[in-house]
């Protein structure tokens, strides 16, 4: 079928016989076409009683109904109500019917008369793809099955929504454009995961009541590299007034077809049409597929739209698909950039493209007043291009360079200044982008190019110190520079500044995976960042700079295992740190960083004594060494005194039990940070840091002082919440809406108690960490059914309490706790124990009690044994015997 016939029957195929006759009459359209055409339509027409008998049909025989009209499951689901309908299938509101649990969900049935050649088998297909897909604005897949009658459905959740330009109706333009930024993280995950949608339109993007977008239908999805079709029916599945031209034309489609339907939704969220239609409401499907629509421009349509918008829609919606975005990241970076008043950088583009277009209408002329020019040229060309080429190119780096050093400098010193670190980034963006492929032609200028890249990667969002929270983007840039940096090193293992390069991306890399608990790619990152270090100081004279970096890799190196329960290898690692600290002249050394981290990492091996004296050598080297900026003081201050207030008395920790004495450190660290916090109202950095401190220091204050202990969880969460679209803020939110629950029914408030737990569990369910099969002591969720049960217990519901309790220690044991190496571990696995016997004897069975009692007494004796005269495991131990 030629290009010509597709389009017009797509254009007509919904148009009366009258307005199909205007349509051939005024194209004058070819005689053969419009047979072709006509006969298609043909084969289309179904008046509207037989497609209302045929739908009939095909529902009876998929869902079975019988003579009352009641619909049959699929599987344990119940079909309630007829959804919506599309091309292959129909989605029912289903409702769980096996008793397991209640849920509504959405399920969606193949159609029994759409077993057509390779439908089933594209069914199938979105199923799999849908069920490698996880994100919060993605619809998940629930279950799967096949009917008694042999066909097949995908139960997803349902969303209770309305489309997304329904729901732009009713808010302001900002906020349209930060929803859209949702929507854009969705379909970037989609493609990081090799799917690509293809039919992007505001009905697949419903947006629910609490503003969350979900991304729907991946009916004709397909991966990335993926190029059979399973047949050419399937391109009718697309929906005209979203469609990039290539997939009207049936031309290979990429993650740019995507990007240019997302164009497609946000101009229709902005000037309330598509922009395919035409001021009539027609599609104009014909122009699209000929490649000379001319998008009118969005703000002609909606006065109120700024121009940069024109320029950023204009750019996803260009005819060529190399001539749009060449991401869905890069098109959302140029929103988030509009939103910050930043550059846009389809400014820069829209002129380039529009240059292109020229030379291509004049290229006669063009070309004969080019050669003109060559040919006068050409010598001094030939001789001075490339060296040009290379100054420049290596001035602009090393302009790149002093001015990201310098502009670190001040921000390490001043308040205010996350705004400072969106000029880094714009400017960095300009200076790397415009070095393209070039750098990976010289090596100098690629060692170069990749230390700008990790540069940039610290101030998007490595978060090791002040950042603008954008963890994506910096890997993004983290990945370029080490693709200019290890082939380098493959040539030349012993280059002194690739190898620091290259542990810098790697142990930033690390810190990355580790916050996103990709923790086998964090430890194997590590071991990279090690094996450089190793290499670079065993090198002679090593440079100051050399010296000071590998201490902090290396220090970040034992946290990141730390974090990760791996205690031996973080007191490997944070004695390694000290010894290359003490390498350092005396003024020079940050004994009290690596010192608090040795510190940390004995009180969780057990050794309390020798954490506390690590922790007072520490702060007694920051007394009396001036630190080199405001950001490292600050950063130091804060893990010396957390570190210490834990020692002496964090809740339900491992500790020396004088929580009194925790107060006053803990205190100090709070406030520090909420000063920064206040001074810099965009630095997410201090924000994480104030609620950090402030959940260990409520939890000690809430058994003295409940309302002094609300207010300091209150505070930490008011930072939180102003950090937003960041997947960590909102975890470390759960544990203090777990935290203030005690606070609040200490203040006899049980009623609030109960709705900051339910809050907490509907934060869980949006970061993907609730329900789950298996919880990792003292993780999130541990903390709120941990909560939710002592509430229970707390309210007068000891049954309740009981039954949160076994599910969660089920769940627990399903992640395989290491309590004989991992004391906190230890200690949940006991305390868990110690609340569930104090329950059950309430409940009148002292049997399981006792073997609860038993199990407890168990854990300890058996680390009497590793660490035998512990005063911490001692205590344990007696109060085990105890409470047998």
């Amino acid at each position: 079928m030629n290009h010509q016939v597709r389009a017009l029957f797509i254009e007509l195929v919904d148009r009366s016989n009258a307005e199909r006759e205007q349509v051939f009459a005024e194209r004058r359209i070819a005689p053969e076409v419009r047979l072709e055409v006509e006969s298609l339509l043909s084969f289309d027409h179904k008046d509207a009683d037989s497609l209302a008998d045929c739908v009939a049909e095909t529902a009876a025989d998929v869902l079975d109904v019988d003579d009352n009209g009641e619909p049959a499951s699929c599987g344990p689901y119940r079909l309630m109500r007829l959804l919506g309908t599309g091309g292959m299938g129909s989605v029912y509101l289903g409702e769980r019917t096996d008793g397991e649990i209640q849920q509504r969900v959405a399920v969606k049935l193949l159609h029994a008369g759409n077993r057509r050649p390779g439908w089933e088998d594209r069914f199938l297909k979105e199923r799999q793809l849908l069920a490698s897909l996880n994100h919060p604005a993605i619809a998940r897949v629930i279950d799967a099955g096949h009917t008694d009658h042999g066909m097949p459905y995908l139960v997803m959740e349902y969303v209770d929504g309305v489309p997304i330009d329904v729901f732009a109706e009713t808010i302001e333009l900002r906020e349209r454009l930060a929803l859209f930024l949702l929507v854009c993280d969705a379909v970037s995950n989609a493609h990081r995961n090799l799917i690509i949608h293809r039919d992007l339109k505001p009905s697949n993007i419903l947006v629910d009541a609490a503003g969350q977008p979900k991304l729907l239908d991946f009916g004709i999805a397909k991966l990335v590299d993926d190029t059979a079709e399973p047949t050419q029916t399937l391109e009718r599945l697309l929906t005209p007034n979203y469609a990039s031209p290539e997939q009207l034309r049936g031309d290979h489609q990429t993650t740019s077809t995507d990007v240019y339907s997302l164009g497609a939704v946000l101009y229709k969220m902005l000037t309330g049409r598509s922009p395919h239609e035409s001021d009539t409401g027609q599609s104009r499907s014909m122009q699209v597929i000929a490649g000379i629509q001319q998008i009118t421009s969005p703000s002609s349509l909606n006065p109120h739209l700024p121009s940069d918008i024109d320029y950023v829609l204009r750019k996803a919606l260009r005819n060529e698909p190399e001539a749009r975005y060449a991401s869905v990241d890069a098109f959302a970076g140029d929103i988030a950039a509009f939103l910050d008043s930043r550059p846009v950088e389809a400014r820069s583009g829209d002129t380039w493209y529009r240059t292109r277009k020229f030379l291509r209408r004049y290229r006669v002329t063009v070309a004969a007043a080019a050669i003109a020019i060559v040919g006068l040229s050409i010598g001094v060309y030939t001789a001075n291009h490339q060296r040009t080429i290379a100054q420049r190119r290596f001035q602009q780096v090393r302009q790149l360079a002093n001015k990201i050093l310098a502009l670190d400098k001040m921000i390490g010193v001043l308040p205010g200044g996350t705004a400072a670190r969106n000029e880094i980034v714009a400017i960095s963006k300009e200076y790397l982008e415009a070095l393209g492929t070039e750098a990976r032609l010289d090596q100098d200028l690629a060692l170069d190019v990749g230390e700008a890249y990790s540069l940039l990667a610290r101030s998007q969002g490595v978060p090791t110190g002040a950042n603008l929270g954008q963890y994506a983007q910096a890997e993004q840039s983290l990945r370029k520079a080490e693709s200019l940096v290890d082939p380098i090193l493959a040539a030349n293992p012993l280059n002194r500044k690739a190898l620091m390069t290259s542990a810098r991306v790697s142990h930033d890399r690390m810190i990355l995976a580790e916050t996103d608990h990709r923790d086998e790619q964090a430890r194997t990152l590590a071991r990279k960042t090690v094996a450089r270090i190793d290499t670079l100081l065993g090198l002679p004279n090593p440079s100051l700079e050399e010296l000071e970096a590998s201490t902090l890799f290396v220090y970040n190196i034992a946290l990141a295992h730390k974090n990760m329960h791996l205690l031996d290898d973080a007191l490997r690692y944070a004695r390694r740190s000290l010894e290359i600290t003490r390498r350092l002249p005396a003024d020079r050394q940050r004994l009290d960083v690596t010192l608090s981290m040795v510190a940390d990492t004995l009180r969780l091996s057990g050794d309390l004594d020798g954490a506390l004296a690590a922790t007072r050598e520490a702060m007694a080297n920051l007394n009396s060494v001036a630190p080199r900026t405001e950001l490292a003081r600050r950063s130091s201050l804060f893990s010396v005194l957390t570190h210490e207030g834990e020692i002496f008395g964090a809740l339900d920790g491992i500790n020396l039990d004088r929580a009194a004495e925790a107060v006053s450190p803990l205190q100090r660290a709070f406030d520090s940070n909420e000063e920064w916090a206040r001074k810099d109202p965009m630095d997410a950095s201090s924000r994480i840091l104030v609620a950090s401190a402030g959940r260990i220091l409520g939890g000690v204050l809430t058994q003295t002082d409940p309302r002094r202990a609300l207010a300091v969880y209150d505070q930490g969460l008011l930072r939180l919440r102003e950090i937003e679209n960041n997947v960590k803020a909102r975890r470390e939110e759960v544990t203090l809406l777990a935290g203030s629950s005690y606070a609040l029914r200490g203040l006899h408030r049980s009623t609030d108690s109960k709705k900051r737990i339910d809050h907490a569990f509907r934060l869980l369910s949006e970061t993907k960490n609730y329900p789950t099969d298996r919880i990792v002591p003292g993780s999130e969720a541990d903390q709120a059914l941990t909560a939710l049960a002592d509430y229970y217990a707390e309210t007068g519901e000891p049954r309740k309490a009981l039954d949160v309790y076994q599910d969660l220690a089920s769940k627990i044991l399903a992640s395989k706790p290491d309590v004989r190496t991992d004391l906190r571990h230890a200690m949940r696995l006991s305390r868990l124990y110690e609340a569930q016997a104090a329950l059950l004897r309430r409940e009148g069975d002292p049997d399981g009690a006792k073997t609860l009692a038993a199990n407890r007494l168990d854990i300890w004796r058996q680390w009497d044994t590793r660490l035998p005269a512990n005063g911490f495991i001692h205590r344990q131990l007696t109060m085990a015997i105890a409470g047998r």
